[in-house]
């Protein structure tokens, strides 16, 4: 192996940051000492590296100093009053940069494993926050239904109390497919308007709904198709300008029926007027 292979076999670095073995290190001191252009690398490396150290604004341990005599067998009593610059004692300069570049390792990991750290409760921080962002969402769409509740009790509740509103409650007829349904009518007498307000009706099929009839001289009259709401809403039907004896729901195809079907009646009721 010739000098420049010798250089650019790994040695030099191993040897300055205190990765060789006895034997290696032997040996390249001895390079050095046979070849100038060894111990030139060398110097090159320790200054390259010490520069970057430097720019990394790294402080040396306190204790360097004593680890470094130790490591070169100098005894406390015998230590020079004065110390030799840096770059003036190859195998200082080597130790300390041994040193520093492990203090350069450990800062970087410590670094590393704040920034993730951070970086967890950065992400925890944003699911909580999310967490809260969605549950003020619910709530607040929970009091704007509640809301909404109430203002239907109140419209309720007010025309319930107009004198003019004649009230027929309906219960489930004999052949009701489901006994326990009730529903009331609001008639206006005066405006001739009318409201529903279902008690309790089962959920028809997706295909199927609700009809309500005006039974007028023995005649049905339509008087609209309605969905299932919740709640007690009133649900504002077709006018029934004409004087009607009772009120009947059945349950028809989609859209309505222009008769009633007398097998899927419901509920009927008889106004009292």
């Amino acid at each position: 192996m010739n000098v420049q292979e010798y250089i650019s076999s790994g040695i030099i670095e191993s040897y300055v940051l205190g990765l060789a073995t006895r034997e290696e290190r032997i040996e390249f001191e001895r390079m050095c000492a046979a070849h100038s252009e060894v111990k030139v690398a060398r110097d090159n490396f320790e200054h390259t590296l010490e520069k970057r150290l430097e720019e990394q604004g790294i402080t040396p341990p306190k204790h360097l100093k004593s680890k470094i005599f130790a490591e070169l067998e100098v005894e406390n009593d015998h230590r020079p009053e004065k110390i030799l610059p840096l770059n003036q004692r190859p195998e200082m300069r080597a130790g300390w940069l041994r040193y520093m570049a492990a203090a350069s390792v450990i800062l970087l990991i410590g670094s590393t494993i704040l920034n993730f750290y951070f970086f967890t409760q950065y992400k925890k921080y944003v699911n909580r926050s999310d967490e809260l962002i969605a549950k003020q969402a619910r709530t607040e769409a929970a009091a704007q239904t509640m809301q909404k509740k109430l203002g239907d009790y109140q419209s309720a509740m007010d025309l319930i109390k107009n004198p003019a509103m004649e009230v027929v409650r309906m219960p489930s007829v004999p052949s009701s497919p489901h006994p326990a349904s009730m529903t009331t009518v609001f008639w206006n007498t005066n405006t001739k308007d009318v409201y529903l307000m279902v008690n309790n009706l089962p959920q028809p099929e997706v295909n199927k709904q609700y009809q309500l009839w005006a039974i007028v001289d023995g005649k049905p009259v339509d008087a609209g198709v309605f969905d299932m709401g919740e709640g007690t809403s009133l649900m504002k039907m077709k006018n029934i300008p004409l004087a009607a004896q009772a009120f009947a729901i059945t349950l028809e195809k989609k859209g309505g029926s222009p008769t009633p079907s007398m097998d899927a009646m419901y509920v009927m009721g008889r106004v009292s007027i």
